[in-house]
């Protein structure tokens, strides 16, 4: 019997919930820089009038977009367990001959993360992520001719920096995909955009993430009766005994 890799993620978040020394819940927000692959265009001879007439390859720009969710941290000394939930908005763009055709993605990322206090406030951290895929588009197909398809989940690697100033922080991270998305023919308004035959090329996708977060409240294991701290208004606000 398979285990899906989400009931691992969730014993693992539940045993170390019993053994670990501090938690931490939080929000945070930022922007990523995404990379895809290239965009084949067929010369004259797979469609009529195409611009440019010879076979062509076009590189993606990478266009900012988003991402905000919410995380916990779970402390062990100087090393920490981090998953986290985050909305992902996606964006690169073709610069087609005729017009450039926007790429779009939208998906749930659900990272868990290993991390080490290596000095105060700085962390290092590595671990996969989980994420369900529940948009992707591309300007100017016509989907009647060939549909557009693309893969539901995938499975990446990350690897970053974390820096907690009080109650707030910015992590800076590298998102590798080991889910390859396979190349596929495509059909594209030739009249707007100049390609009418093309192929999206097989590729690995990959981020730049940085974003910043806001700790709303700390739970002390250590402390008697379970301390919970919280930083709004500039103090604490009651404890647990």
């Amino acid at each position: 019997m398979r285990i899906k890799p989400l009931f691992i993620v969730i014993l693992l978040i539940s045993f170390s919930f019993i053994h670990a020394q501090e938690y931490t819940f939080g929000v945070k927000g930022g922007i990523n820089f995404n990379n895809i692959g290239e965009l084949y265009h067929y010369g004259d001879w797979a469609g009529a009038n195409p611009t440019p007439i010879y076979d062509t390859y076009y590189t993606a720009d990478k266009e900012m977009g988003t991402q905000f969710g919410a995380f916990a941290m779970i402390a062990f000394d100087k090393f920490f367990i981090r998953p986290e939930i985050n909305l992902m908005s996606l964006k690169n763009s073709y610069p087609l001959a005729g017009k450039t055709s926007h790429w779009t993605s939208k998906k749930i990322d659900i990272p868990l993360l290993l991390g080490y206090k290596i000095y105060e406030p700085v962390s290092l951290y590595v671990g996969p992520s989980f994420s369900s895929i529940s948009e992707m588009k591309l300007e100017g197909i016509q989907e009647n001719l060939i549909p557009f398809t693309y893969k539901k989940s995938s499975t990446a690697i990350n690897a970053g920096l974390l820096v907690d100033i009080g109650r707030f922080g910015f992590d800076l991270r590298y998102q590798y995909d080991i889910t390859k998305v396979g190349a596929q023919e495509i059909d594209i308004d030739r009249a707007t955009y100049g390609t009418n035959r093309g192929r999206l090329l097989e590729y690995n996708p990959s981020q730049i993430q940085l974003s910043v977060h806001i700790n709303i409240f700390k739970i002390n294991a250590n402390d008697r009766g379970h301390s919970i701290k919280s930083g709004w208004r500039g103090g604490n606000h009651g404890c647990l005994n």
